[in-house]
């Protein structure tokens, strides 16, 4: 069971001692065997480890000072108003996929269904700046992929993260979220909301002690953490240069599945997706080609899904009918505008109209909502 906060303290003394991080948590709690051995330690013992500076030995003796017990105070009280526990490897909720990395956590922080850490996983990770295109693919995927009964685990970003622990939970099924800050945080504040549903649905955890900020450096480590919960990863838009190659990184080394959605020829967010398939990765088109490869051929049962069929297409990208009271001008611009953004100058020629013409037109669908306009003269139907 979740650790008690008499028996979590000694521990939150040391993992918020500022620059310890998991790893060297880890290492100490490996040389001296426990949270107090470690603060009866003599300066000279710590600094035998391997990356104890003098500096760093410091800070890890301060941890059995009063404002190492207020630290750990401020910790707890955190963790009470995230509604969040403390698990150790020594606890039955702590995943075994963890236990057979090099570096495994050895505290976790939890808030929600920890029964999801024993379920079977699909990791989904990709850009922060989707195209309509990706995000109406990572919906109908993760959203096929809950409804068979595989926990969605993805990083809580902003982007593909979030269009897929969102899907998970429309279609009723799991989801987790890998922090790569405190549990206590909210990052990015946009996801607010839904921090709170996959905190009610499903599961939020992070190796990072509580107060910890979304620094950068967290993330490549945290991507660890998802492609170990996750028996194979969805990789939908990604870049040449993505942290979402990370995850693909270490899915590989854990000999996991990896899935890539295949996008546009030439398109920046999907240069990396397509670089994967020429890599060997597995062309996805439908969650029928992911469930086949976990489930086998035949064995695939996906459930009615109000959104899609298995015989229909997955993406529909048929332009809504402009309102009846639009003016004339409004309504071939509105005709002409897609999903994804168009400059005015594209708008121009399609519509055959003046640039001038086009600029009016966009403002008065802007004023009614149903155009979004980009930097760089960009727009969009929204």
């Amino acid at each position: 069971m979740p650790l008690a906060p008499s028996a979590l303290e000694p521990l939150l003394r040391l993992a918020v001692v500022p620059g310890i991080g998991p790893a060297r948590l880890g290492a100490l709690l490996a040389r001296f065997g426990s949270a107090e051995r470690v603060m009866a330690a003599s300066p000279d013992e710590v600094a035998t480890l391997p990356g104890f500076g003098k500096e760093l030995v410091r800070r890890v003796g301060s941890a059995a000072t009063d404002a190492g017990r207020e630290r750990a105070r401020i910790a707890l009280e955190m963790l009470r108003r995230a509604e969040a526990v403390a698990i150790t490897p020594d606890d039955l909720a702590y995943p075994d996929a963890f236990r057979a990395l090099p570096d495994p956590p050895f505290l976790l922080f939890a808030s929600g269904n920890l029964d999801l850490l024993a379920a079977p996983g699909v990791g989904v990770v990709g850009t922060r700046s989707p195209t309509e295109y990706g995000r109406r693919a990572t919906a109908s995927l993760a959203g096929e992929v809950a409804r068979a009964g595989y926990c969605i685990v993805s990083g809580m970003a902003k982007g593909i993260d979030a269009a897929a622990h969102a899907a998970a939970l429309e279609a009723g099924g799991a989801t987790v979220g890998v922090l790569g800050h405190g549990i206590d945080r909210v990052y990015p504040p946009e996801n607010a909301l839904l921090f709170e549903k996959v905190r009610a649905s499903g599961l939020l955890l992070t190796e990072l002690p509580p107060g910890e900020e979304p620094l950068a450096g967290n993330f490549p480590r945290r991507n660890r953490l998802i492609a170990a919960l996750s028996l194979g990863i969805l990789v939908v838009e990604m870049g040449e240069k993505s942290g979402a190659q990370h995850t693909v990184t270490y899915a590989l080394e854990q000999g996991k599945d990896v899935f890539a959605v295949p996008g546009p020829i030439g398109t920046p967010t999907s240069a990396g997706t397509n670089q994967l398939l020429k890599d060997g990765a597995r062309l996805v088109t439908s969650a029928r080609d992911i469930l086949e490869e976990l489930q086998g051929v035949g064995a695939v049962r996906l459930l009615p899904s109000a959104r899609s069929t298995d015989a229909a297409p997955v993406f529909d990208d048929t332009p809504p009918p402009p309102p009846a009271d639009l003016a004339p001008e409004e309504a071939k611009v509105f005709a002409a505008l897609a999903a994804d953004p168009r400059h005015v100058d594209e708008l121009a020629v399609a519509t055959e109209m003046a640039p001038s013409n086009v600029l009016a037109a966009l403002l008065g669908l802007e004023l009614r909502d149903l155009a979004e306009s980009l930097p760089g003269k960009q727009f969009r139907r929204r």
